[in-house]
């Protein structure tokens, strides 16, 4: 098996990113949510989770353990739309429903009979765009949904995609691009900045939301320029 170290450009992102995801956690660290307010409840649950997927993430690319992040990409995708969901979206019943049923199920249509159906993630991810509205996130959750819900599903569960990325032509290894790695480091930076901000907006705290993408912007700045460049020498 060929073994090889990330490139530096990899390391300098990533220690820049888990700086951002400790910021963030810090930042969250003294919200405080009243036990009856379900929907801030689960958001800070939710997005807890998020902030330790991407921070363990983090780590895994900087020991060049980029299968185990690409597996991680869709579950943090999904924390994240989960916990908006419930927190912008939801019924009552439908919270009620997740914490008796762990199950996330669509409004019954008028005459609807039968048991109402889980709600998928692209829907989960279109109903938070269109709740946020104006005011959403810098990212649209459904375009992401759109543009990797293939490519997320071959890597979380054990598809070609995944496979592929541990064969180089000759030698049994980690083959992800460079350009691919900087690309899942900009993804994590996303869901944390996204879990983060959506978060103290909730709470009210909008002095540390736009504390946190005041330290965002220069870092998803680099790294979207990084990655520019790396696809510019990318051959066909």
């Amino acid at each position: 098996m060929k073994h090889s170290n990330p490139d530096p450009e990899i390391i300098f992102s990533s220690f820049e990113i888990q700086k951002f995801i400790k910021s963030c956690k810090n930042a969250i660290e003294g919200l405080r949510a009243n036990p009856t307010d379900k929907r801030k409840l689960l958001l800070m649950q939710f997005s807890l989770r998020v902030l330790y997927n991407t921070s363990a993430s983090i780590q895994l690319t900087t020991a060049n353990h980029n299968g185990a992040v690409a597996c991680l990409m869709r579950p943090t995708f999904e924390l994240l739309c989960r916990g908006l969901w419930l927190n912008l979206c939801a019924t009552d019943y439908q919270i009620d429903n997740f914490l008796k049923k762990d199950r996330l199920t669509k409004k019954k249509q008028l005459g609807e009979i039968g048991k109402a159906r889980d709600i998928n993630l692209g829907e989960l991810a279109k109903e938070v765009d269109n709740r946020m509205g104006q005011n959403g996130l810098p990212i649209k959750l459904f375009d992401i949904f759109e543009d990797n819900k293939k490519v997320f599903n071959s890597l979380t569960h054990g598809g070609l995609i995944l496979l592929n990325n541990t064969f180089d032509g000759k030698y049994v290894t980690n083959s992800f691009s460079k350009n691919d790695i900087l690309l899942q480091c900009y993804f994590q930076l996303l869901m944390a900045a996204s879990a983060t901000t959506s978060l103290l907006s909730a709470f009210e705290n909008y002095d540390e939301a736009e504390k946190s993408i005041h330290e965002f912007n220069p870092i998803h700045d680099t790294l979207r320029e990084t990655i520019e460049l790396q696809e510019s020498f990318t051959p066909d």
